[in-house]
């Protein structure tokens, strides 16, 4: 039997946030700052770029942005704050060695995230990667046009992630 699951866009950047959180909590973040605040930063990064990187941010686009931001900090930004974030985002993708580095690298909250699994043999790295495509895809159909930067961006990064994932033992499919 197979069911189907809708998640929504704050549902499922707040399951990102919850699993940097709980890695955080269990012991396993070593990093500066929190890994939610890693996992927020990431993922309003990576949004960013796939919402402003084609240089025509739309009311959906924004709108979804808005949705996942408040979703992942609690907090209501005005429109003129979102499209600052995405702007920050878009300046990544203005260097290309930079964006270059940002999509072919682990985020440190997955890695403590994906630390967590391998010792307690959970799956929380497949689920914020999986919500993550789920985020990115929304963002990509969100202005209705398909762009092959934006889906170069969307194949690099999250290619990486899985990639990552499968190879420290964190996809049990494997």
């Amino acid at each position: 039997m197979s069911h189907s699951i809708h998640l929504s866009p704050d549902e499922l950047s707040r399951l990102v946030v919850e699993a940097a959180f709980n890695a955080d909590e269990q012991g396993y973040w070593s990093g500066p700052g929190t890994a939610p605040e890693n996992a927020v930063a990431h993922l309003t990064r990576f949004l960013g770029v796939l919402a402003g990187g084609d240089d025509d941010l739309n009311e959906h686009e924004l709108e979804l942005f808005g949705e996942v931001f408040r979703a992942a900090t609690g907090e209501h930004p005005s429109d003129p704050v979102l499209r600052r974030s995405i702007a920050e985002s878009v300046q990544l993708a203005d260097d290309p060695d930079a964006l270059h580095d940002f999509l072919t690298a682990t985020p440190a909250y997955l890695e403590s995230v994906l630390a967590m699994d391998r010792e307690r043999g959970t799956q929380n790295t497949r689920q914020v990667v999986t919500a993550l495509s789920g985020l990115a895809l929304a963002m990509l159909a969100a202005d209705g046009r398909a762009e092959p930067e934006e889906d170069s961006v969307f194949t690099t990064h999250l290619g990486h992630l899985r990639a990552r994932m499968e190879s420290l033992g964190g996809d049990p499919d494997r």
